[in-house]
């Protein structure tokens, strides 16, 4: 993982944080289960994308790659073709199928009528996003990250504006739709289905874009074709090395995306039964989700340059560092994960209220009981990496379908509690999965945590902070909102911070490593601490 594939990662986690800001800000828009009907259309698309398109970018850059440092020219050109063919005959014939057999999904699978237009509006996106990702490809195996990055934020900006606007003129025309019907599904199914049409054109023109820049960038193909070796690779060879090379990454998108189908389709078919179960599982994809989202991928921009130190130690042949730096990756996840979590657990009224709306407590409820997702997701985001990089592709399938067989069962258990079961559910698979991950890791590198500095010292930082927010909450009661909020978030998280140092909590190499060690470290001298 070179420096340049680090900041195309940090952008793209920056990109999701837009994709989950644009649910809330498109989701504050509609009515009453648009939420819920465009989780269930995204949902099932997603999963047809996944199985024809999932990691198709990165897999094929790969082979690019591989063959450009043989000098195999025509193989790459014969390569890029044939993926384009036969990846866009695999999104067409995902497209047809979501478009033949949308009403079969929505009615029969999610229980969910509504979103049966909203999925036909989206099946072209799967096309769509096939072909964007063989151009990401092409880029990728010209060693160009930045085409990707670009693409991954401009497709969360075309989103927003063009989901707003045709969400809004579609909702219009849903809300006379309703009026006239006496029905009020109608106007969030319309507007979801704006939603949808925004998805895929701005793929289209996300697909310009890209075609602009990989035209400008052939100038160098006549001289491949005039240099280059003997192709070969047959048709056959390329999709076939296509298709092996991008499995194992495909099947673990596919079994990491599994929990978010199982919820919608349960709480689909009990939507049939119990009224109110549409707008909490509106409560918990548009806010809960959302908050612990953010958090994930803003820790994981942070994590992101120890991975790749980590790597550059082992083609170095510093095992010794390398271990060090991964150790460094586990202490900034929980450091930054376990503040998190417990802040947000203390504050989840305050946090709530913010938020608005009329579902509020039910928001509180999910923060208090579902905040230590914040802490095991990001660490089992950490291992999950280091073990795809090492190769352990068969260990991560197996560790990630068993924690979703926790989930299930945890969700079957837990399911008087109605939508917290999601909550509870989602906590109890990923604490699973962080240890199952976090064990496979550390046998790999041969080494043992360091429970104390790692674990310990920060869980007992994180309870004074945690009384802190407490405190400093009921005083400041009076000022209600984003201020009191963020001056708590301020004082606690100084507090906690100065109590690390104090406890002696990093050691001096691995400053180095951390988000904003240099100043900790300037903290830290200034105290004769260092």
């Amino acid at each position: 993982m070179n420096q340049a594939e680090i900041k195309r990662r940090q952008i793209e986690e920056i990109a999701n944080i837009l994709t989950l800001i644009t649910v809330f800000i498109l989701g504050n828009r509609m009515e009453e289960g648009g939420i819920t009907y465009m989780t269930a259309a995204v949902s099932s698309c997603a999963l047809i994308g996944i199985a024809v398109s999932g990691s198709l970018a990165d897999t094929l850059g790969k082979l690019l790659r591989s063959r450009r440092n043989k000098g195999q020219y025509k193989n790459i050109l014969g390569m890029r073709r044939n993926a384009l063919y036969f990846h866009s005959a695999l999104g067409l014939i995902g497209t047809l199928f979501l478009l033949l057999f949308a009403g079969v999904i929505a009615e029969k699978i999610f229980r969910i009528s509504y979103s049966t237009f909203i999925i036909m509006a989206l099946a072209p996106a799967v096309l769509l996003r096939t072909v964007t990702g063989v151009l990401q490809g092409y880029f990728q195996g010209e060693a160009a990250e930045a085409p990707r990055a670009v693409t991954s934020v401009l497709r969360q900006i075309f989103l927003l504006g063009f989901g707003l606007l045709f969400g809004n003129i579609l909702g219009n025309y849903g809300q006379k739709v309703s009026s006239l019907l006496k029905e009020t599904n109608f106007t969030p199914m319309y507007g979801c289905m704006g939603i949808a049409l925004a998805a895929s054109l701005a793929e289209i023109f996300l697909i310009l874009f890209l075609t602009v820049l990989f035209k400008g960038s052939r100038r160098s193909e006549r001289k491949m074709k005039q240099d280059g070796s003997y192709s070969g690779d047959s048709a056959w060879d390329c999709i076939l090395n296509l298709c092996t090379g991008r499995w194992p990454q495909f099947l673990t998108e596919l079994l990491l995306f599994l929990p978010l189908i199982l919820g919608v389709v349960l709480f689909g078919r009990k939507a049939t039964e119990e009224p109110g179960v549409i707008s909490q599982y509106d409560v918990y994809a548009g806010r809960y989700m959302v908050i612990c989202g953010v958090i994930l991928f803003l820790i994981s921009i942070l994590v992101l340059p120890v991975m790749g130190r980590i790597f550059l130690h082992f083609r170095r042949e510093e095992g010794r560092l390398a271990r060090t730096v991964f150790q460094s990756g586990v202490h900034i996840c929980l450091v930054h994960g376990i503040f998190l979590s417990v802040y947000v657990a203390v504050m989840a009224t305050q946090v709530a209220a913010l938020l608005g709306g009329e579902d509020s407590e039910l928001v509180r409820q999910m923060l208090q009981g579902g905040s230590a997702v914040i802490v095991f997701a990001p660490l089992s985001v950490f291992f999950l990496r280091f073990l795809q990089a090492v190769g352990k592709k068969y260990f991560l399938l197996g560790a990630i379908g068993i924690a979703d067989v926790v989930f299930v069962i945890m969700l079957m258990a837990a399911s008087k509690t109605g939508i917290l079961s999601l909550v509870y559910s989602g906590v109890a698979a990923s604490l699973v999965l962080c240890v199952m991950l976090g064990v496979l890791s550390y046998r790999q590198l041969r080494i043992r945590m360091d429970w104390l500095s790692v674990l310990v010292l920060p869980l007992g930082a994180g309870g004074v902070s945690g009384l802190v927010c407490m405190l400093l909450g009921r005083l400041f009661s009076f000022m209600s909102g984003l201020p009191g909020i963020l001056i708590t978030f301020f004082i606690s998280g100084m507090l906690y911070w100065i109590l690390l140092l104090v406890l002696r909590n990093f050691k001096e190499q691995e400053l180095e490593t951390f988000p904003g060690g240099r100043l900790l470290g300037m903290i830290g001298q200034k105290m004769h601490l260092y």
